[in-house]
């Protein structure tokens, strides 16, 4: 395949659009990403959307803006920002769509006591039918992106849930690319039926020998192997237990001096991720504190929230 140009940092797309004056784009596409509801009016979709114009990285993000007043403010609604879950050639590569993953999302109002209200831009985005225009900002976000010298480097995603989103589109990225190294995707969910792209995923494993992708279901039937190390709650097997397992594999990619590790999702994923690194480099490398030796040096890249 022909190798693949990816822009320098004065070279990013950075904030074409803005709430002043926002792109209009119309929905392509809308499915369930899921192959299950856990209960009434909890779901979880994939929507293209129309975007010419917009240009954008793997690893960026686009606002949405909402229709409707905010009633806490009695002010227009103000944007919120999805992570991009495609590549920059959208998913149809042809450079003119651009996708995102949606969870609805529910909240407790401390306020008021209200509980299970309605996240105002998740039902607006999930609700949305094909055809439906929606007002985008961005693309923002210049640091959770893949470097210039990419096919130099071995890659570690480390994802929960829909963190997973701009995983999909570096993936693309790199193994559409003709990359030779080895990357390696680590993903979290807490039921079988509830991981996000996993027939792709699938797909590029039996594609491209290259990719390692390693799935933890928390609620699942398997238990933690490892609790004398590394404790959990239930024995339940989480993303860090998952990446322990996969230790040989793993372990010898992050002891490379340039390989780049990337973290996006639920802020709990933190703390057994970075003992489990850790961990890793005492056992690989000799390196007692390889968490702050790849932050220092640039190569650990987290988006939690």
């Amino acid at each position: 395949m022909a190798s693949q140009h990816l822009p320098t940092p004065a070279e990013i797309p950075f904030n074409t659009y803005t709430m002043k004056k926002p792109l209009v784009g119309t929905v392509v596409s809308t499915e369930i990403a899921t192959a299950a509801h856990r209960a009434p009016g909890v779901e979880t979709r994939h929507i293209v959307i129309k975007s010419p114009g917009l240009k954008y990285l793997s690893g960026q993000s686009i606002g949405v803006i909402p229709p409707g007043i905010n009633p806490r403010n009695n002010r227009p609604n103000v944007l919120r920002l999805y992570s991009v879950a495609s590549c920059g050639r959208g998913d149809d590569r042809r450079g003119d769509t651009v996708s995102v993953i949606v969870a609805r999302h529910y909240w407790d109002n401390e306020e008021t006591g209200e509980k299970q209200v309605p996240g105002v831009c998740s039902h607006y985005l999930c609700d949305a039918k094909v055809g439906d225009e929606l007002q985008l900002t961005g693309p923002v976000g210049k640091r959770f992106l893949l470097p210039v010298d990419f096919a130099e480097r071995d890659f570690v995603f480390l994802a929960t849930g829909t963190g997973v989103a701009p995983f999909r589109g570096m993936l693309a990225d790199l193994l559409e690319s003709g990359y030779e190294k080895t990357v390696t995707l680590v993903l979290g969910v807490p039921y079988a039926d509830s991981i996000l792209y996993d027939a792709e995923f699938q797909a590029l494993v039996a594609k491209h020998p290259n990719f390692k992708y390693v799935v933890a279901v928390s609620r699942g039937e398997d238990k933690n192997q490892y609790s004398d190390l590394f404790p959990t709650r239930g024995d339940k097997v989480y993303a860090h237990i998952a990446m322990w397992d996969q230790r040989d594999v793993i372990g010898p990619s992050l002891m490379k001096d340039n390989t780049a590790v990337y973290m996006c999702g639920l802020k709990g994923m933190e703390v057994g991720l970075h003992e489990v690194m850790n961990k890793m480099g005492q056992t690989y490398g000799n390196v007692e504190d390889l968490v702050a030796k790849l932050g220092d040096e640039g190569r650990l890249l987290e988006e939690v929230y």
